[in-house]
This record gives C-alpha cells, sequence and structure tokens, in this order.
C-alpha cells in the first residue's frame, strides 16, 4: 500500500505511536522492562479501559435519552399542526360549499336560464361578440339581484368555449377566457357537475382593487340549465380569497412562527404569507399595501436564511421547491385520501430559508395543496433546557476521556522508551501507515524475507460477523487474482484478540485522485495507459465471475514496479461473486456501499444487481475523471449525486472544454456511461480492444512517465513532503 494514504479506506495518514495489537516480542525489545513497569502498565490499561468504557456508556446513555425526548415533542408538535391543518380544510370546506350552493340557487333562477338560453342562441346565430347586448345587461341585472351572498366581486355567464355572453364587467362581454385550469373545470361544470375553481395569477380571472392592485379571485362554476335538458351556459361566480379565505388561513397562527398557507402545483403561495414584511425587508417581494401577498412568494428553498441577510444564487423559478410543497405537489397523482398527506418532523428549510418542521395535504377538489410549518426554534423551544444538562454532563465525561487517553498517551510512550516492538505472526510492524474507519493499515517487514509489506487489520469496535465476513472475503476473493495490476495478497491471518488481518503487497505511489490532485487533467496517452491495465485487471476478474463494484480514483495506485506507471487496482471489499449467487452478498445489510458519484445507475436502483458492465460505467466515469479532472457529476450530498447518476445524460469530455480527444476515445467513454447498460461495452475485454485501435496513435511512453516522475519527486522534495521511492 501507499507509505501516504490508505485509498482502499479512506483514511488520513497517522500522526500517532502504534498500539500494541499482537503479542509482544520479549526476545526482540531493546532491553529488559522491569517488573513494576510492567505491573502500572497493566493496571493503567485497564482502568483507562474502564473510564472509556463508563464514558461512552455515559454519552451513549444521553444522546438516547435527548433523542428520545426530542422525537416525542416532535411528534406532539406534528400532531398538533395536523390537528390545526385538519381545522383549515374543514373551514376551506364550509366556505367553499356556502358559496356553491349561491351559485347553483342563482343558476337555477328561471329568468336566468331563459335569458342564458337566449344569449347562447344568439352566438349561435352568428351575432357579433364584443359587447354586451341589451339582454346581457337585463341578465347581468337578475344575476346580480339574485345574490345574497357577501364578498361576490364578479360574476360571468359563460359558453362552453369560454366566451363571455353577460357579466356584471360589461367590458368583459364577448371575451374568450384563455386560463387551461379554468377551462377545465368548465368542462366538468358543462357536464353537469359544479365545481370550485382555485385562484390563478392570469389577468382575466382577477379583479382590481381600490389601489389598482389585481386581488385573486376564486370562482365558482354551476351550470345553467332547466331540469331536463342540457345546460345551455354557465354562472362563474367570483370571490376575492385576500377578504374570506385569508380569514380561514390567517386563523392558523398560534404562537410566533406557527402558519397555515395553500400552494399551487407551480410552488406559488395562493395566500398571503404571515411573513410578508419580513419578505418585502428582504427584498423577496415588492411591497404590497392592503392587498396581501399571494401570487408573489414562490414556496421554494432559498438556500439559506433571507432574515439573516443570505442573498439565494438562483432565481426564484431555478430554485427547488420546499420539502413539504414538493412532496404535496407530487402527491397530486396519488389516488387515495391517505397518500395525499403527509407529515415531516426532521427540520427542513421552508420559503424564508427557516429551519421548520410541518405537516402537508394535497387536496384534489380545489387542485392546490395547504401546508401548515412552525419552525424548529420554537417547536423545540423546551429543549434548549435539556440540551444545557446534557452539555455539562457530557463536558465532564468528555473531560475524563481525554484524561483517560492522555494517560494511555503516556504509557504509549513508556513502551517506546522500553523499546517495545510490535509483531504479528511472522511480521514487524514498523509504522502506521493510514487509519480509517474500519480498519488501520500498517508498514511491515518480513522477519526473514526483510521485505517491506502492508498488513490491513480490521479495528476491534467494527469486528462484527457481517463486516469480518466481508474483510475475509476480500482476502479469500481477491487472492484468487494473479494479474499483476491486481494488489497481490501475501497472507492472513487473526491477532492474539481475534481480530483478522490480511498482508499485501506495499506499494509506494500516488493513486488517481492524487495525480488529478497534484498535475491535473491526464493527457489522453496517458490516460489509455492507464485504462487499459485498469481493464486489464477487470477482465481477469470477471472471467473468474467476479465484479469489483468500487472502481474509483481512490482504487487505482500508479506505482513505479521495475518501470515507471504501472497501475494496481486496491480494494475488493465489496467484490460480488456472480457464480456463486447462492453465496451470501452482505450488502444487503450494508445497504449501498462506495462511491454514488461512480456507481452505475443500476446498482443506485438495487445494490445486488450488478454485472461486469456495472464495472465498465465506474471506468468510463474514472476516464472522465482522469481526462476533465473534475468527476461526471457532482452535488451537495449523496442524494443529488445519486439523482443524476439516475436521470441526467452524462457529459462528453470534448464538451468539456478542458482537453482536445479523439473523437473515437470520447465516443467509447460515453458508451461507458450509458445508462442502459446493454449500450455499453459488454465486457472488459471490449473496452480494451477499443483502447488498442486507439494506443497506437496516443502513445505514452516510459521516457515520458519517467520524467513525470522526475518532476513529481522534485516537487515533493520542495514542499518538504515524502517522495515516492524509485
Amino acid at each position: 500500500m501507499t507509505s501516504e494514504t490508505n485509498p482502499s479506506d479512506g483514511g488520513s495518514p497517522a500522526r500517532k505511536p502504534i498500539l500494541d495489537i499482537g503479542a509482544g516480542d520479549p526476545e526482540a525489545a531493546a532491553g529488559a522492562i522491569p517488573n513494576i513497569i510492567a505491573g502500572l502498565i497493566e493496571t493503567e490499561t485497564w482502568r483507562n479501559a474502564a473510564t472509556v468504557l463508563m464514558g461512552a456508556l455515559l454519552i451513549g446513555m444521553g444522546y438516547w435519552a435527548f433523542q428520545g425526548v426530542r422525537t416525542s415533542l416532535a411528534e406532539t408538535r406534528v400532531a398538533s399542526l395536523e390537528a390545526l391543518l385538519g381545522t383549515v380544510v374543514k373551514g376551506l370546506d364550509v366556505w367553499v360549499g356556502e358559496h356553491m350552493t349561491e351559485a347553483a340557487r342563482v343558476a337555477k333562477d328561471p329568468d336566468v336560464i331563459a335569458r342564458a338560453r337566449r344569449l347562447a342562441s344568439e352566438v349561435k346565430d352568428g351575432a357579433p361578440p364584443g359587447r354586451c347586448t341589451a339582454e346581457a345587461e337585463e341578465l347581468g341585472t337578475r344575476v346580480q339581484s339574485s345574490l345574497s351572498t357577501q364578498g361576490v366581486v364578479a360574476f360571468r355567464i359563460l359558453d362552453r368555449g369560454g366566451l363571455v355572453l353577460a357579466s356584471k364587467d360589461p367590458l368583459r362581454c364577448g371575451q374568450r377566457l384563455r386560463s387551461s385550469g379554468f377551462l377545465q373545470r368548465l368542462d366538468l361544470a358543462f357536464e353537469g357537475k359544479p365545481q370550485f375553481v382555485r385562484p390563478y395569477p392570469e389577468t382575466e380571472l382577477s379583479v382590481r382593487g381600490a389601489s389598482d392592485q389585481r386581488r385573486p379571485v376564486a370562482w365558482f362554476l354551476a351550470p345553467i340549465r332547466s331540469d331536463s335538458g342540457p345546460p345551455v351556459a354557465a354562472l362563474a361566480m367570483g370571490v376575492e380569497t385576500d377578504r374570506e379565505l385569508e380569514t380561514i388561513f390567517s386563523a392558523a397562527r398560534p404562537g410566533n412562527t406557527a402558519e397555515a398557507y395553500a400552494v399551487s402545483d407551480d410552488g406559488l403561495m395562493l395566500t398571503s404569507s404571515r411573513f410578508s414584511e419580513e419578505l418585502v425587508t428582504a427584498g423577496v417581494i415588492p411591497a404590497t399595501g392592503t392587498g396581501g401577498s399571494a401570487f408573489l412568494v414562490p414556496v421554494r428553498d432559498p438556500g439559506g436564511e433571507l432574515a439573516r441577510g443570505h442573498v439565494p444564487k438562483l432565481e426564484a423559478a431555478a430554485r427547488p421547491l420546499t420539502q413539504a410543497a414538493a412532496l404535496a405537489v407530487a402527491a397530486r397523482a396519488k389516488t387515495t385520501d391517505y397518500d395525499r398527506r403527509g407529515a415531516i418532523d426532521e427540520p427542513y428549510r421552508d420559503y424564508r430559508g427557516s429551519e421548520v418542521i410541518g405537516v402537508w395535504r394535497w387536496l384534489p377538489l380545489y387542485d392546490f395543496g395547504v401546508i401548515a410549518e412552525i419552525s424548529t426554534g420554537e417547536a423545540f423551544a423546551t429543549m434548549r433546557y435539556l440540551t444545557l444538562s446534557y452539555a455539562v454532563i457530557g463536558g465532564f465525561t468528555v473531560l475524563s476521556l481525554v484524561s483517560a487517553f492522555m494517560s494511555a498517551f503516556l504509557l504509549s510512550r513508556l513502551q517506546r522508551q522500553y523499546g517495545r516492538l510490535q509483531r504479528l505472526g511472522a511480521y514487524t510492524l514498523e509504522r502506521q501507515l493510514s487509519e480509517g474507519g474500519m480498519a488501520t493499515i500498517y508498514l511491515a517487514r518480513h522477519a526473514l524475507l526483510k521485505r517491506p509489506t502492508a498488513i490491513k487489520v480490521l479495528k476491534k469496535h467494527v469486528a462484527t460477523d457481517e463486516f469480518i465476513h466481508r474483510f475475509e472475503r476480500e482476502v479469500q476473493l481477491a487472492s484468487q487474482l494473479l494479474h499483476p495490476n491486481t494488489v497481490e495478497i501475501y497472507d492472513f491471518g487473526r491477532t492474539r484478540e481475534g481480530q483478522p488481518y490480511y498482508v499485501m503487497e506495499y506499494l509506494d505511489g500516488v493513486t488517481l485522485a492524487e495525480l488529478v490532485a497534484h498535475s491535473g487533467p491526464v493527457p489522453p496517452g496517458r490516460a489509455i495507459h492507464i485504462l487499459r491495465q485498469v481493464a486489464a485487471a477487470l477482465r481477469e476478474a470477471h472471467l473468474h465471475g467476479m465484479v469489483h463494484r468500487d472502481v474509483k480514483p481512490d482504487n487505482v495506485m500508479l506505482c513505479r514496479r521495475g518501470e515507471d506507471d504501472v497501475v494496481k487496482l486496491l480494494d475488493f471489499g465489496l467484490v460480488k461473486n456472480l457464480e456463486r449467487a447462492e453465496t451470501r452478498d452482505i450488502t444487503k445489510q450494508l445497504k449501498i456501499l462506495g462511491t454514488p458519484r461512480y456507481m452505475a445507475p443500476e446498482r443506485l436502483l438495487n445494490p445486488a444487481d450488478v454485472d461486469a458492465r456495472s464495472d465498465i460505467y465506474a471506468l468510463g466515469a474514472v476516464a472522465y475523471f482522469l481526462l476533465t479532472g473534475k468527476p461526471i457529476f457532482d452535488g451537495d450530498d449523496s442524494l443529488a449525486i445519486s439523482n443524476q447518476v439516475l436521470h441526467t445524460p452524462a457529459p462528453r469530455v470534448s464538451a468539456s472544454g478542458v482537453v482536445a480527444v479523439p473523437e473515437a476515445l470520447d465516443a467509447l467513454i460515453a458508451a461507458c456511461l450509458e445508462k442502459d447498460r446493454t449500450r455499453r461495452p459488454q465486457t472488459a475485454q471490449a473496452f480494451l480492444e477499443a483502447l488498442d485501435r486507439l494506443s497506437t496513435r496516443l502513445a505514452w511512453t516510459q521516457p515520458d512517465a519517467a520524467a513525470w516522475w522526475a518532476a513529481y519527486r522534485s516537487n515533493r522534495r520542495s514542499a518538504g513532503a515524502p517522495t515516492v521511492a524509485a
């Protein structure tokens, strides 16, 4: 392995003394250790172990209790929000029901029916639209006198195509409505079903207020027909929502931050925000006067808290919906009421960028969603006292642990002072190379051969049955591979404490990730030289029925092994044996392991559904990284990257503008990165043959490699870093 990092375990360079993981070798000690010192070490070791155990237990129990209280409080808050939202929905149902009844009553007026029939006939007979006829004015007067519901600001008599036959506003006569959402509901009304039409921002569906500002209007459609015949027209009764509907939602604002609001399927808030003044101050919306903020607030994540001065990097239309809004809109396609509602008890950012928890519903009858939210600061306000108590207890516990670790450090110095050597079987451990979450890697030498080796030891705290099985499987599968571009396994065993370890060849080189970080994008000739060796190693693995499943820049090392630029493929911990399907696949228990940006789409969908073509995809991703100096997809987290891997077409190397590549190489890499694995090169041999056709034109010679390594060593020396051995 490398002398600087552990590419197969994601670790960092060691900075602490080697611990005693095996039996000591008294004969190799620099001198005799007095019995009193040995007794002190043993006593203090047990004491420190007990201290660490008690500290870890206290921290664990404290964390468990804290999370339990927080979870219980979150459930209580969510339940109260669900009750609040239920009250809003009931109020909404009553409000809609009252106006629907009023619209239906007026539509059944015999005089209204007769006049509407005559107007509809005039239009069919070719009467020119564009003005209110005397008949239309009389019909408007009749409808106006029949209305008894408060808040009606407009009404229109419409034919099936959306043509205004009569209107409270004479200027509307003869106009044809174009709103697709309105016309869909109008069609249902002509089928005899009264309809509610949510507010739309279109000018034709709103009215002007006293300050000439557009005000949102909800429409109630009722078919105009006699008892036996089909509808001859439809009555559309408009009610301003910033008066009556706003009252329903504004009443659902308990505390300092809780609020309920309606949201459309395109993420636009249909009611006014409780925090309109805050949004005006932040410059998100203009000052609205007395008209409210409906139609002005996008329910989208700005990426940070606006009240603290955050300025969104993206325009509103380009920002993602908030989590609650996204779930509500997605539920539009659901068929059951159970699937059209939900709760989010983990904090997420709302449209102001503040952390909140919330509940949501999609209301198909009204074609909009409703959301109730409360800030986490208010929801978990009572947790601050518990947090303070745990912080004090945790502080004392941490101090105890630090004391124990300092004692262990002093003991390790005492051990080194008396020259105690670390032995593991026939190998002497010289120093720790790297340490990761699962294992530690040491530089060692064979007692007789004196050959440098790398020993990977599984850590005690992860040595469960599943991880030991994975560790042993890594050794067993990798040891079957004999290709010179595959890391060679020398030995396997267990320490005195039962920790499994294996011995492999010591590689003094750089990973492909370090290569690109140091020198930037790799020339096409050198990239082909590297890729050909990786593909050759994969070919052997595939012929043995194995799939690597974790090919990535950190798992490919470039070394000097008699000649320059020799590739070694590392870390077979995720290998799957396709020929032994009955063998337990522990990734089913470990879920998805590996790096998402180098995973094939099929592996993200089903970790067990992989074959050789999944490695071909990863090889294409590594090729793109080498030639451009950056990964194919990037994002803030694994979820964002995984979503791109599944749905975003892979960019071409030629489109990056970083390096000029032959069309054949560009096409080969693009083929490897196809979402559909049947369109990729089907075998590593096919990939190799394609590279061979290119290598004659883009040769990378040993003098080229020797020049790079010489420059690299010089650069490392000038930087004061360890250099790679010749």
